[in-house]
């Protein structure tokens, strides 16, 4: 018997296994996978899929710069323009509003001190402010419907346009001070004030000092109200820290300024003029 030459055999064996092999992994899914990954990455890509093949990288990679970076922190571009129109708002409601509410404020409790400094500084401007009832639910200064004349040191002489005004202001100029003595003359009203005293002085002073700490408790609700505003408004820590700081800046420095000009006020009421019943004694 002849047999076969030895590279027969080995050739045989070896085809042998290799078909074995193959039975055996036409059943396995991972060897078949593996085929595929293989014989694709070893054959010729068509030019209708390269580009497609190529393009095809996944979303993170086809979203813009600020898509990634809505992606990595977590905001969306709408929630960052309200959070944005959010602290425009914040920061107007600090710069102009708060200001705006203050100065509302002061001059409700200005003019309720200059009121009380003018009693003693100058009556007859004083008289020139009052507001009078002209009807129709209308009120103007009573330097527009009458003249008001200084007569003598002590007395006044107040002249109505129209006759028809000399009732309302009468009542108006009795209302305003229950010191002063008034009396009508056919059509002119004669007002008599009272002497300057150091007793009225310190009673104007104690009204000035009144509004200066009335102004003061206004200040400090405007502001906590302002703080409740910026604590609700779901703004960063950060951003409300330094909002905060800046209206407690800004109502402090309007506060000292405002009630220095009160202060002011009361001094001049102190030092201004003579004390006529002093003088008399």
């Amino acid at each position: 018997m002849l047999r076969r030459p030895l590279f027969s055999r080995v050739f045989t064996t070896c085809r042998s296994r290799l078909l074995r092999q193959r039975q055996c992994n036409a059943f396995d899914p991972i060897a078949s996978t593996t085929r595929g990954i293989a014989s694709l990455a070893l054959s010729p890509t068509s030019l209708r899929c390269k580009d497609v093949r190529r393009g095809d990288r996944g979303d993170s990679r086809r979203l813009t710069f600020e898509e990634r970076a809505e992606r990595r922190t977590g905001k969306s571009r709408e929630q960052k323009v309200a959070k944005e129109n959010l602290l425009q708002e914040a920061e107007t409601v600090v710069n102009e509003d708060v200001p705006e509410e203050l100065e509302h404020v002061y001059m409700q409790h200005f003019e309720r001190a200059n009121v009380s400094a003018m009693k003693v500084l100058n009556m007859a401007k004083c008289l020139e402010l009052l507001e009078v009832d002209v009807g129709g639910g209308r009120k103007v200064p009573l330097a527009k419907v009458a003249h008001v004349v200084k007569t003598g040191n002590a007395t006044l002489e107040v002249v109505p346009q129209t006759a028809s005004f000399a009732s309302a202001i009468l009542q108006r100029v009795t209302r305003f001070d229950s010191t002063l003595r008034v009396t009508k003359e056919q059509q002119k009203i004669r007002v008599a004030l009272p002497p300057i005293t150091t007793g009225r002085r310190d009673r104007a002073v104690a009204e000035i000092e009144a509004q200066c700490s009335a102004f003061r408790l206004k200040a400090k609700s405007v502001r906590a109200h302002a703080t409740r505003a910026l604590q609700d408004a779901g703004l960063d820590e950060s951003a409300v820290r330094e909002l905060q700081t800046r209206l407690d800046e800004n109502v402090n420095a309007f506060t000292e300024e405002k009630v220095a000009e009160l202060q002011q006020l009361a001094e001049d009421v102190t030092s201004m003029g003579v004390d006529e019943s002093d003088v008399g004694v």
